[in-house]
């Protein structure tokens, strides 16, 4: 196969085994994103409550799994890091058209596999923890021609997409849209829901003098668990290196750090970030006031902080 243009799949990874889990009162869980385009793929990789060894009697392997005809093929990705609170998280580059060395490309791989690894006994077998499906040739993330062959022109598949809409129901007005709004709600109030559950897990933070939400707050060190709320928002967070998430009662809180500027509030504010916090200290800078000098704006540092109910899962501001 030949990747024409940039892909996406994501992949939910769950337990298999509960020796390897830090706190055994939760699963041990993962996730991957993997990307291709242009003849080049890259793969990140996070879990969470994954048992750290401090001398390393176990390391962990990303394998994947396949088959080519009837034989099984495998491809070591690569060691998946773990921190000392049972989160981790790596990132991979790789060929897809060749990810194990011997020409299989990326459309062979069914299954991703997160194996504890013996570093003391050479004769001890893998010990599968996390387990996952990859459907990174499916419709909505592959784009991708046979070798030889050229991939329709954007303009053509969108008039065939519509084309094909319109055999569909050619009485728009006798039609049901079906949405699927409910899906992400969904997604976000479970994510936020883990992140509740696994609070311990992170470090408690009193970032502010004084805070309108009431939330309990903990500093996420691991990028890549941040919901998707904010595409910008993430962004900020990398070059941070964290982002907070707080619960109250009836909210849950997402925050992203950055200072009272226009070009680091989260989409302009359209995605929900609106109130901005400075933290402890970065009161006397006095940013919110309009006559505040950008001098001193760029010396307040804060979050800015977004709201999601926990009955419905809708983002709002907080």
């Amino acid at each position: 196969m030949e990747y024409m243009k940039y892909q996406r799949s994501f992949v939910m990874l769950e337990e298999q085994s509960g020796r390897f889990t830090m706190q055994q009162s939760e699963p041990a869980q993962g996730h991957i994103k993997i990307e291709t385009g242009g003849n080049k793929g890259a793969l990140r990789i996070g879990v969470q409550n994954i048992k750290p060894f401090e001398k390393q009697e176990y390391i962990y392997k990303l394998i994947l799994f396949g088959k080519d005809k009837d034989k099984t093929i495998y491809a070591i990705v690569g060691t998946v890091r773990v921190g000392s609170i049972g989160s981790g998280e790596s990132y991979f580059r790789f060929n897809p058209l060749d990810m194990d060395g011997k020409g299989n490309d990326i459309s062979k791989f069914t299954h991703a596999i997160v194996a504890a690894v013996s570093t003391r006994r050479e004769d001890e077998p893998l010990h599968p923890i996390l387990k996952g499906n990859i459907s990174v040739m499916g419709e909505e993330t592959a784009i991708t021609a046979t070798r030889g062959e050229q991939s329709e022109p954007k303009e053509q598949a969108l008039e065939k997409t519509e084309n094909e809409a319109q055999t569909r129901c050619d009485a728009p007005e006798d039609c049901e849209i079906r949405t699927y709004n409910s899906f992400y709600r969904k997604y976000l109030l479970e994510t936020c829901a883990r992140m509740e559950r696994e609070a311990n897990a992170y470090d408690r933070i009193f970032p502010f003098r004084e805070d309108v939400t009431g939330a309990v707050w903990n500093k996420m060190n691991v990028v890549d668990q941040l919901p998707i709320v904010t595409p910008m928002g993430r962004s900020l967070a990398e070059t941070y290196r964290h982002y907070i998430f707080g619960s109250s009662q009836d909210y849950y809180y997402i925050g992203i750090p950055g200072r009272f500027l226009r070009e680091e509030q989260p989409e302009s504010g359209e995605s929900g970030f609106l109130l901005w916090q400075p933290i402890m200290g970065a009161e006397k800078f006095n940013a919110t006031d309009p006559n505040c000098p950008r001098e001193e704006r760029l010396e307040a540092y804060g979050y800015w902080i977004a709201a999601i109910t926990k009955r419905e899962g809708d983002i709002i501001e907080a």
